[in-house]
């Protein structure tokens, strides 16, 4: 397991400072992602967002929706996150959050505009082990892959 240090988020690659989440090649301005089991999404920077979005076929940015949206049937590229040095894989089978209307989804990966930080709900949290220790005076929380 790998204890957290203050995390950022970015979309460079997994060779950027830790922990990071990439996408594709854009660079993300810096946040401090927040574990958070009681939110579902991963809310990221939305240049990460952007560029994971421009690797999924028909994926569009649908306001009236409140985020970006596909074809149910489309497979989904994985989404990496370094946490202390190691590489954290969400599957894409994991990523599609539900069905919004007809054939299309609501992707479980959305842009964090507005709420000031980064939050890496249970579509990322169910892709590690994670532990949150709050046995000692300064609250842990530690990652392993699966």
């Amino acid at each position: 397991m790998c204890p957290s240090t203050p995390p950022t988020a970015s979309g460079s690659s997994p060779q950027a400072a830790t922990p990071s989440a990439t996408a594709t090649r854009p660079r993300a301005a810096s946040a401090t992602p927040s574990p958070t089991p009681g939110t579902t999404l991963l809310y990221l920077p939305t240049a990460v967002v952007t560029a994971y979005y421009k690797q999924v076929s028909g994926a569009k940015l649908d306001n009236s929706q409140g985020g970006y949206v596909y074809n149910c049937n489309t497979a989904l590229p994985n989404f990496s996150v370094v946490i202390g040095g190691r590489t954290f894989v969400v599957p894409g089978s994991d990523i599609t959050y539900a069905p919004t209307s007809g054939s299309q989804c609501f992707g479980g990966i959305q842009a964090n505009t507005g709420i000031g930080f980064t939050i890496f709900g249970d579509i990322f949290l169910k892709s590690a082990f994670v532990v949150f220790d709050e046995s000692q005076s300064t609250p842990r929380l530690g990652f392993a892959e699966k």
